[in-house]
C-alpha cells in the first residue's frame, strides 16, 4: 500500500510541475538551462529521489525527446587548489540537488572546465564535448546555449541572483575591470593526472570592484517591462521564472554599450588597465 501511495504522490507531483512548466511557455523540442533551489518541495512528503525524478520527468513531458536539458555543474571550490578535476566524478559545488542529479545521470555530458562546467542531457548535449578552455566567451557552453536559443528556467531563486550568463557577456564586450587569467590545473585523464591550462575572466584585485547591491536587477526590470519573463507558482510556493537567454543577452548588451561599468555599484578608483 505504501509503494502505491508513493507512486501516486510522485505522479501527482509530476503532473503539477508539468502544468507549471506549460504556464511559463516551454514547448516541444526546447533547449533549457535550469538553475535554482528546489527547497520548497520539501513540503511534499515523498523520497528525495522520487522528487528529483518527478521534477526531471515534468520537463521531458513538455520538451520531448528532441529537447535538451542543461544544468550548472560548476566546481569553483577547486579554483586555486591542486585538487584534480575528474569530469566524471568531481561533484558540482553549491549548485543544488537537481544540478547534481543531472550531472550523475549515466547519459549526461559535461563540459571540460575545472571550475565552471555545464552538464547536459538530451538531443544537443553532445555540443558540450567540444568547447573552448575559457569558462566564458566564444566557443564556451554559453555561446552554444545562445546559438540554440535556449530558455533559462530559474526555480525557487530570483533570476537576478542566478544568471551566470552575465559573465559571458562581460567577457564578450571586454569590460575593462576584468582580465582573462590562465589557471594551470590538474586534470584526471585515463587514470593519470595532467596539468593543463584553462581560462576565466576575473576582477583586478587592486581595483576593489564593487558589484551592484541590486545585482542584475536592472537587466530583469527591463526584461519584465518588455514582457520577456514568464512566471508560475507551484502549490508548495516554489516559483518558476523563464526567459530566453538571447533576450537577456540583448538587453544586457544595450546597458554595456551605454555604460561599460553598469554591472558595478561605482567606477573603480584604481584602474590598473588605464594608460
Amino acid at each position: 500500500m505504501k509503494i502505491l501511495d508513493s507512486n501516486y504522490k510522485s505522479k501527482k507531483l509530476e503532473n503539477e510541475l508539468t502544468s507549471c512548466l506549460s504556464q511559463i511557455g516551454l514547448r516541444s523540442d526546447d533547449n533549457i538551462y535550469i538553475t535554482g533551489n528546489m527547497g520548497l518541495l520539501g513540503k511534499v512528503r515523498i523520497k528525495k529521489t522520487h522528487k528529483l525524478e518527478a521534477f526531471l520527468n515534468s520537463f521531458w513531458n513538455i520538451i520531448g525527446n528532441k529537447g535538451t536539458i542543461f544544468s550548472p555543474a560548476a566546481s569553483m571550490n577547486l579554483c586555486n587548489t591542486d585538487i584534480p578535476f575528474d569530469i566524471e566524478l568531481t561533484k558540482s559545488h553549491e549548485m543544488g540537488s537537481f544540478a547534481e542529479y543531472i550531472r550523475k545521470l549515466p547519459n549526461a555530458v559535461r563540459s571540460l572546465h575545472p571550475f565552471w562546467s555545464i552538464a547536459g542531457i538530451g538531443a544537443n548535449a553532445h555540443l558540450l564535448n567540444k568547447v573552448s578552455r575559457h569558462a566564458y566567451g566564444a566557443g564556451s557552453p554559453w555561446s552554444h546555449l545562445l546559438n540554440l536559443d535556449a530558455t533559462q528556467v530559474n526555480v525557487g531563486i530570483d533570476p537576478a541572483r542566478a544568471v551566470t550568463l552575465i559573465h559571458h557577456i562581460e567577457t564578450l564586450v571586454g569590460v575593462p575591470y576584468r582580465y582573462t587569467k590562465e589557471f594551470i590545473h590538474p586534470i584526471l585523464k585515463n587514470g593519470k593526472v595532467k596539468y593543463e591550462p584553462f581560462y576565466q575572466s576575473v576582477f583586478y584585485n587592486e581595483s576593489k570592484v564593487k558589484k551592484r547591491v541590486a545585482l542584475n536587477e536592472h537587466y530583469f526590470n527591463e526584461l519584465e517591462l518588455r514582457g520577456k519573463i514568464q512566471c508560475s507558482v507551484h502549490s508548495s510556493g516554489l516559483e518558476f521564472k523563464a526567459f530566453k537567454m538571447r533576450d537577456f543577452y540583448e538587453v544586457a548588451l544595450e546597458f554595456f554599450i551605454d555604460n561599460m561599468y553598469n554591472y558595478l555599484e561605482e567606477v573603480p578608483n584604481i584602474k590598473p588597465y588605464k594608460n
